[in-house]
């Protein structure tokens, strides 16, 4: 067995009451949560507590330190982290993906497309944190790690799950850049692909 990966905060206290439910995973959706990076573990904490309040849940968070926030032993657990009952159907997401929260102002600070893709580009300790986590998931639930649209299995985004079930109101964090966008979905999948061959285990 390879590295095992570092959790530097549970958040299974703080999300446990959010609970809606369990149901086996099939994938993930990556989030941003459109605040700043804070030093330390105040990003992950107040963002942890922040969709605490709102009843929403996540299962997990990175941080561009590469600081990692899971919720221990919820896994399976059904959080409300994306709405996706639109006017396309319901891809039943809440109860088959596993959200992760990544800190990120990228789409409130900048404007361009160019803009946002360098500044995530310089984010690198995040993006591979949030491929280190999803190596994790992968090997826990026994999902495979493909580009998935929100219709099946393995990482999706918010975006892709708005715009695939046209839901209203739909979220736009996440936007990758091979639909036009400016986050690299595919490059932290080929970083997820890596560091699961290389063993990484919670």
């Amino acid at each position: 067995m390879g590295p095992k990966l570092k959790i530097d905060l549970d958040i299974a206290g703080v999300q446990w009451d959010n609970v809606h439910g369990w149901h086996d995973k099939d994938g993930v959706v990556l989030h941003e949560t459109i605040s700043p990076q804070y030093e330390g573990l105040k990003d992950l904490i107040s963002n942890s507590e922040y969709l605490d309040n709102k009843d929403y849940g996540i299962h997990s968070l990175t941080d561009n330190e590469g600081h990692v926030a899971h919720a221990y032993g919820l896994g399976r657990a059904i959080f409300y982290h994306t709405a996706s009952r639109g006017n396309l159907g319901d891809g039943q997401v809440n109860s088959r993906k596993i959200g992760i929260e990544q800190i990120s102002d990228v789409p409130s600070k900048y404007k361009s497309k160019w803009e946002r893709t360098k500044a995530w580009m310089h984010m690198q300790p995040e993006l591979n944190a949030t491929g280190k986590l999803i190596a994790c998931l992968s090997r826990a639930h026994g999902f495979r790690i493909l580009d998935d649209d929100g219709d099946g299995e393995g990482v999706t985004t918010h975006y892709e799950v708005s715009k695939k079930y046209d839901v209203p109101g739909g979220h736009v964090d996440c936007h990758p850049i091979h639909l036009g966008g400016y986050y690299p979905k595919r490059q932290v999948i080929a970083l997820a692909r890596r560091y699961k061959r290389l063993g990484w285990h919670f």
